[in-house]
């Protein structure tokens, strides 16, 4: 089979943002990818500040209208708990705060109507953490939240080509299929500055920063799950599952051992206090494991060599304890056993289909499969009435994700400005003026805040030296741009300038 482990042709946004937007904005077969670098608090301001406005409608219409119910008093129980019984480090603090600021400066509507206030830090505190939260008796939990996985490696892979014995792991991310979320699939790609942290990336949605399905430069990856029981006897000090995980995937050696494995997702999560019942499928090439947790009993790990109906060389997680509690039926667990006891050879292509056949449910809103020793990512996401698992994935290349493309530092120019706008703020148009010492070939575009291209105002024409050319304030329909944050980005052969304009009604 041939490998296709290139980046396939995207379309790169990356506009001369004020300097303190870590971030750039890409799409790639319709799936939108958010790569923020440096500091806890810069990731989160270039994620505040790139995803407002799907932050807020995913906090609004999702987690709000389906948790919360639109209850204010429903609200403030959860608040209340959240701070009195959760412990949460300082770095994360800062996160969200820079997410909020992001927002804020980007001109993101903060106001809640339901619950007559402002979107604050806690409250996207609170969102990574509505998975612990959900089996509280005043949390809305009728939710359908699954996912399942399949790694294999070893005997079940050594006679494929591509494989050679190595692992690989299909993974279903089983969610609810609300409006909203098919509507904001989001891959974000943390680069760190911090010593301690190495680069990850993240399958989720705006605003969350937890770790869900998150991969790591060192080829580590973490894939949760809900489980079934949610027995609780220690309510202090409690951590989100989300961000246990992030800790193991995003730390270079959270157990100090000398290495970046699997253990440290481990330790990551054992080591903390949960509230819920969660199901971990952890790897690292060539070895793979799975975390069984909850409050009242803590932590235990499952390799294959705890298989008793499934063979080995393969771990099966579903959303049923098998270790920490004695298994119970499940039909996706029976599914795979008997996908694997027929065969356990598996191709690239036959961990996916034996992982969409036995695991594939309705509200599969992701389906991911990585195979460390390639680099290579398949990602599918859910659409209106197809279950992501139906679709056709797009490959990445991990490598190429984790790395800043060049051309962000080619964008930022340290020249005299030559292109500029009045009136900026402006109601209704604007007129760009250009410095220039000579006539030039140029395009200039009009971008809004989510990176999509809303009107060509220049492509390939000639610009006198001392011109000027009017901004209607439409796009390419003829319709007026909603008020909002927008970004012009001018190219010519020797010139590459961009800047932001705000338009007001």
């Amino acid at each position: 089979m041939k490998k296709v482990l290139f980046f396939l042709a995207f379309l790169l946004v990356t506009l001369n943002l004020p300097a303190q937007v870590n971030g750039d904005t890409l799409t790639v077969d319709g799936k939108k990818i958010l790569r923020i670098w440096g500091s806890h608090y810069d990731r989160g301001y270039a994620h505040g500040y790139l995803m407002g406005d799907q932050i807020r409608e995913i906090a609004i219409d999702y987690f709000i209208a389906t948790f919360i119910l639109n209850n204010p008093v429903t609200y403030n129980f959860c608040r209340n708990y959240f701070a009195d019984h959760f412990t949460i480090e300082n770095r994360y603090l800062n996160e969200v705060e820079g997410i909020i600021d992001g927002m804020t400066a980007a001109g993101t509507n903060m106001y809640i109507t339901a619950l007559d206030k402002d979107i604050e830090s806690v409250d996207i505190l609170i969102a990574n953490s509505i998975v612990d939260l959900s089996i509280l008796n005043f949390i809305n939990s009728s939710e359908e939240l699954g996912c399942s996985s399949l790694s294999a490696w070893g005997e079940s892979t050594e006679n494929d080509d591509d494989l050679n014995g190595n692992l690989v792991l299909t993974r279903n991310m089983d969610w609810s299929l609300h409006p909203v979320l098919l509507e904001n699939h989001l891959l974000i790609v943390n680069i760190p500055t911090e010593e301690n942290e190495i680069s990850w990336v993240s399958f989720t949605f705006p605003g969350l920063i937890g770790a869900l399905s998150g991969i790591n430069s060192i080829g580590t990856a973490a894939f949760m799950n809900v489980g079934n029981i949610h027995s609780y006897s220690n309510v202090n000090d409690l951590h989100p599952i989300f961000l246990s995980v992030r800790n193991g995937l995003e730390h270079y050696d959270y157990n100090f051992d000398g290495a970046q494995n699997e253990l440290d997702v481990i330790a990551s999560v054992s080591g903390v206090n949960h509230l819920s019942g969660s199901i971990i499928h952890v790897i690292n090439d060539p070895e793979a494991a799975i975390i069984e947790t909850n409050n009242l009993l803590g932590s235990v790990t499952r390799y294959s060599s705890d298989n008793s109906v499934i063979p080995d060389f393969n771990l099966v997680a579903t959303n049923h304890f098998r270790t920490l509690y004695a298994p119970v039926y499940c039909y996706r667990y029976n599914n795979f056993a008997d996908s694997l006891n027929y065969s356990i050879q598996q191709s690239i292509e036959r961990n996916w289909n034996i992982t969409t056949g036995a695991g594939g449910v309705n509200q599969n809103l992701h389906t991911i499969q990585f195979i460390p020793s390639l680099n290579l990512i398949k990602w599918s996401t859910a659409g209106y009435g197809h279950p992501a698992y139906t679709l056709q994935p797009t490959e990445f290349n991990l490598e190429e994700l984790l790395t800043i493309n060049s051309a962000v530092e080619n964008f930022i120019i340290d020249e005299p400005v030559k292109v500029t706008t009045f009136p900026n703020p402006f109601i209704g148009g604007t007129q760009f003026s250009f410095s220039l010492i000579e006539s030039v070939k140029a395009d200039l575009n009009i971008y809004n805040i989510k990176g999509q291209k809303i009107r060509t105002l220049v492509c390939g024409e000639t610009i006198k030296k001392d011109s000027s050319i009017y901004w209607d304030g439409r796009d390419e329909k003829g319709n007026l741009v909603v008020s909002g944050i927008y970004f012009y980005y001018f190219r010519s052969k020797e010139i590459t300038e961009s800047g932001r304009m705000v338009v007001l009604k």
